[in-house]
């Protein structure tokens, strides 16, 4: 192969999963640099995301479970990089690779899970009462996804705060850029979240949630009234703005709405309660002429109850959809003969969350010349070591019983490794 062009080597090279080019780079030197430059990363992810290839499922219980999409057969636990004494954390959200994970001192992370490779974020608490009047925080979501323009990976956290004298409610944000390293706040939401929330949905450059207009009930995002929460809006990402997303003719008032994603599109499901699951795929973002009914699972068709479905992928021919329902089952929905299958995975407990992962080499860590245009790189790595170092006498004066305070200082010293 040392006689074909580069080029060449790249397109062969990228069609190969993940971990089989980790081994492949110590064949010689040449493939390794070429395997690690960006170029053939880029070029990798998009041969994935276009064949439906290099997928795999994160199913999160009280432990972390990886299953490829190709087989579906058996799921084997997975190891996660931040410190946590009973191994749970929360899924944040997934995007090219990576997923965005959480402890329960509210440590954040970007993880690769191919890779290995992982980067603590910046600690940044969350206040419980906003720092004027008298109000708390209600809901607390999260989305994580990636600014085409700037080329850059971002989390984006909502905390909602409602009033305790007057019924109001206000939406906080802030946002986390990998290329920055740094959090920031931007303009405050003029919508409200459903409780007790649901993260964010990444699509096409945008962050989407279901939300409601009204901002100016105090209780109502308590109840669950589901009629309020019908509006879907996108925060995008390079533009920090948010705007709402125009939703077609669902024919009836009495349904559920969510949100997803399915083969790079921005969808959205209608739940009718005990009929029916409609989802919706917008084929060409922003127009609303361009949604299209892909399927319609009955309760016929589901185990249990059925209350809801979210999609989750495309298989590798692009025949089936993986639906999860309920978080208690998975099955295969075929477009032509519109019927189901159930998927049995060995391995996997009763009820779990889902994320769908692809298998790249997309890295966690920000390029030298990224550092060089925000900050030297000696001072980013000590603003980070000061902040941490912050972080861990704040969380040691805060809880006597010693133990989330071992978890932040056992969390630092992992990621100066």
């Amino acid at each position: 192969m040392s006689s074909l062009p580069s080029d060449i080597i790249a397109d062969i090279l990228s069609r190969l999963p993940a971990k089989k080019l980790l081994c492949v780079k110590c064949v010689c030197k040449p493939w390794c640099h070429l395997i690690d430059g960006p170029d053939f990363i880029k070029l990798h992810l998009e041969k994935s995301i276009k064949s439906n290839t290099n997928q795999s499922l994160i199913l999160k219980h009280s432990h972390l479970y990886w299953v490829s999409l190709d087989s579906l057969e058996s799921a084997s636990e997975i190891d996660h990089p931040l410190m946590c004494y009973n191994h749970s954390v929360k899924l944040l959200g997934s995007c090219h690779g990576l997923l965005c994970i959480s402890n329960i001192v509210d440590d954040m992370a970007f993880w690769n899970p191919s890779t290995r490779k992982h980067r603590v974020l910046p600690f940044m608490s969350l206040e419980l009462r906003r720092y004027t009047g008298s109000s708390v925080c209600s809901v607390c979501v999260f989305g994580f996804g990636y600014d085409i323009t700037n080329d850059d990976y971002k989390l984006v956290r909502v905390a909602q705060f409602r009033g305790t004298e007057i019924s109001f409610v206000e939406c906080e944000v802030k946002v986390f850029s990998l290329r920055r390293n740094s959090w920031k706040r931007i303009k405050d939401m003029p919508y409200a979240c459903r409780y007790p929330g649901t993260n964010g949905v990444y699509a096409c450059g945008a962050l989407h949630w279901i939300v409601s207009r009204n901002c100016s009930s105090g209780d109502f995002h308590r109840n669950g009234n589901s009629g309020d929460f019908n509006v879907v809006v996108a925060l995008d990402l390079a533009a920090e703005d948010y705007k709402e997303v125009a939703l077609p003719e669902f024919g009836s008032k009495n349904f559920n709405l969510d949100v997803g994603a399915l083969g790079g599109c921005l969808c959205v499901v209608a739940n009718f309660s005990n009929v029916r699951s409609d989802v919706w795929v917008m084929k060409e973002y922003g127009v609303k002429d361009s949604w299209d009914k892909l399927l319609s699972v009955t309760r016929e068709q589901m185990c249990g109850i059925g209350r809801s479905v979210r999609p989750l992928g495309y298989s590798k021919g692009g025949s089936e959809v993986l639906l999860e329902q309920d978080r208690i089952n998975l099955f295969w929905y075929d477009l032509k003969k519109k019927t189901v299958k159930d998927v049995m995975i060995r391995g996997t407990p009763i009820s779990y969350e889902v994320e769908i992962c692809l298998q790249t080499l997309v890295s966690v860590n920000i390029s030298k010349r990224d550092l060089g245009k925000n900050q030297g790189t000696a001072d980013h790595d000590k603003n980070v070591k000061k902040s941490t170092y912050v972080n861990i006498l704040m969380y040691w004066r805060s809880y006597h019983s010693g133990m989330i305070s071992c978890l932040r200082v056992s969390n630092w010293c992992y990621s100066q490794v």
